[in-house]
């Protein structure tokens, strides 16, 4: 075996668009030579397993295996490097998030097709050429992408796999089957047959793939003309002039769009005619028929391997993406589909992983669905903030009960306290990027206490009658209402930082006390701390617009534990008596006298005259 990188005694000139599989089996076929010979004559052996070509040289090649195999075979770099899918790297992701980096293995994605790549048999039998009726024609690069189904020059879908054999299946695969097999044709089937018997003793089967398949009309029927099109719009956004961006994010919606209608199906078979739906049954039944969770989770984001369903699936996933109201269509696809088999729902998963690559008119109009559903714990990137002109610390950290009136009352359901609270925490989130969780923290909300939303928990919304998706749809109204607002926006935030372990000090307190008016009951009403601290807790909601659970309790703090315990118990019982419809007089008055100096501290935090602020817990005497 060669040890240099010498030329050959003689080459092949590489066929317009054929890939690097397809040079290596045309070339070992002229020379005689396996395409493990090859990459081995190419100093390539440190790259390659024992017995099979690593499917990286089908991705990309570093510069230094470029240059060996270019001196190999007479070619240029440029040329070498044009049998690769690099060229599309930037326009079609799954070729860039394959690409292993140094020291890392090759993980290929779900939508391409490395090791078997479906395949055109007139393209296979060649253009009648001298090289091409001993050696064959090319196999394409372009047939390793998913969203290549078609042969436009023969008007034809392409074959899935050998009419002898059957083979290819649905599993992963070495880049080239039987790669020391130098006695093979290009367009012979490399797939073994004879499996059980010794390695030695396996054959393979050998069957011709460039040659048309005799299958009834009906079986194989032809692409539309509409169809034809649409793959020619696929072609097009491969190239130049259409912007590499433009085309990234394109291709990212049309894989989010498939995965939506094939895991939420039937929802989407208005999408379809009756051929192509019934197609696509076939596939979804499949899809969802298998009983392994890791395999599940790897197919569910795979493309079928049928052209013809295939096709149908990214025209429908096409169609879906042009819709006006694409934001109302993913909510019924996945609220449908929720309500008849929850099982039925990864979509937000599968969104999760490429969210960063889609467009940004998808991003926004799956922030219904992808809220309510996913799983805050899966494999996600920092969140960016939306485009909004309101800024995080406007939004209080318990929403307006006007809002809420006004927009969530006829979505809350039984849930209308954690409605308020987790618009609150959705508003924020919009604003400032980053999860619900930090949202939360935000507003001062303890994250325990926050994630009836934060962990897409879409069965409890369901029970307490209250819809996640028509929640987000409510959700846009003060959010508009705060890009234009009527009135300068309050800085609650600011509100909650200067009454940061805040507490009513003695002698405010004596004075408002002391202001009440006098009853028969007066001499037997309890005026200590623990009344101090609830009177606390009520002005701090008045002027913060939070919750009292999240108010600060220092002087409750500054207690000794077993008393600590006997107020916490009473806390709720105080509290609702605060704010009872039909309070007694007792509370009454010192709800109004509260309510003004609320009105009047906040005016003081908001002009910036309140400069300091009693943060003390000094017990009052007893």
């Amino acid at each position: 075996m060669r040890r240099t990188t010498d030329p050959l005694p003689r080459s092949l000139e590489p066929l317009s668009g054929e890939s690097m599989v397809s040079y290596l089996l045309r070339l070992g076929h002229r020379l005689s030579l396996s395409p493990l010979d090859l990459i081995r004559a190419a100093i390539w052996a440190e790259r390659a397993h024992t017995h099979h070509v690593p499917s990286s040289l089908l991705l990309d090649l570093p510069r230094q295996q470029a240059e060996a195999f270019a001196r190999l075979t007479r070619q240029t770099v440029e040329e070498v490097s044009a049998l690769t899918l690099a060229q599309w790297r930037d326009r079609y992701l799954p070729i860039a998030r394959s690409t292993p980096g140094p020291g890392h293995q090759t993980r290929l994605d779900a939508w391409l097709f490395v090791g078997s790549p479906r395949f055109c048999p007139s393209c296979l039998a060649g253009d009648g050429t001298p090289a091409q009726q001993v050696h064959g024609g090319p196999w394409h690069k372009l047939w390793h992408l998913p969203v290549v189904f078609t042969c436009i020059k023969h008007r034809t879908y392409l074959e899935v796999g050998c009419p002898s054999c059957g083979q290819p299946h649905d599993t992963p695969s070495h880049l080239i089957q039987r790669a020391n097999d130098h006695t093979l044709h290009p367009a012979q089937c490399r797939w073994t047959i004879d499996a059980q018997t010794q390695k030695r003793k396996s054959r393979a089967c050998g069957g011709r793939l460039d040659q048309l398949f005799t299958q009834p009309a009906t079986a194989q029927p032809q692409p539309s003309a509409d169809t034809l099109r649409f793959q020619q719009t696929l072609l097009d956004r491969l190239t130049a002039p259409a912007s590499a961006t433009d085309a990234s994010e394109y291709f990212t919606d049309l894989r989010l769009a498939a995965a939506l209608i094939s895991t939420t199906w039937p929802q989407g078979w208005h999408l379809f005619d009756t051929d192509a739906a019934e197609r696509i049954d076939l596939y979804s039944r499949t899809l969802h028929g298998d009983t392994g969770k890791g395999l599940y989770q790897r197919v569910r984001d795979a493309p079928p391997r049928d052209a013809i369903a295939c096709g149908a699936l990214l025209m429908a996933a096409d169609r879906l993406l042009s819709r006006d109201d694409l934001p109302e269509i993913l909510s019924d696809f996945v609220i449908a589909a929720f309500k008849d088999r929850p099982s039925r729902t990864p979509w937000a998963l599968v969104f999760d992983r490429h969210e960063d690559a889609c467009s940004e008119r998808l991003r926004q109009a799956s922030e219904p669905v992808t809220r309510s559903f996913r799983r805050v714990n899966g494999p996600r990137g920092i969140r960016a903030p939306l485009r909004t002109v309101y800024r995080a610390e406007h939004i209080p950290a318990f929403l307006e009960l006007d809002w809420y009136q006004r927009h969530f009352a006829s979505c809350a359901g039984s849930a209308p306290k954690t409605v308020r609270r987790t618009a609150a925490v959705r508003l924020v989130q919009w604003a400032m990027g980053g999860s619900q969780d930090e949202a939360a923290s935000f507003l001062g909300i303890t994250s325990t206490q926050a994630h009836f939303a934060a962990h897409g928990d879409a069965r409890r919304w369901l029970r307490a009658g209250c819809d996640p998706v028509e929640f987000d749809r409510a959700l846009r109204a003060p959010a508009s209402e705060l890009q234009t607002p009527r009135r300068p926006p309050t800085d609650y935030r600011r509100r909650r930082q200067a009454l940061h372990d805040w507490v009513l000090s003695v002698d405010d307190w004596d004075a408002l006390i002391s202001d009440l008016p006098r009853s028969p009951y007066s001499t037997r009403v309890d005026f200590g701390d623990r009344k101090r601290q609830a009177a606390s807790t009520f002005v701090w909601t008045l002027v913060t617009q939070g919750e009292h659970v999240f108010a600060p309790h220092p002087l409750e703090s500054a207690q000794p534990a077993e008393v600590q315990q006997q107020w916490a118990g009473r806390r709720n019982t105080i509290w609702f008596q605060f704010t009872r419809p039909d309070p007694m007089r007792h509370y009454a008055d010192l709800r109004k006298m509260l309510t003004a100096y609320a009105q009047q501290l906040a005016q003081e935090i908001d002009a910036g005259t309140c400069i300091t602020l009693p943060h003390s817990p000094v017990a009052h005497p007893q």
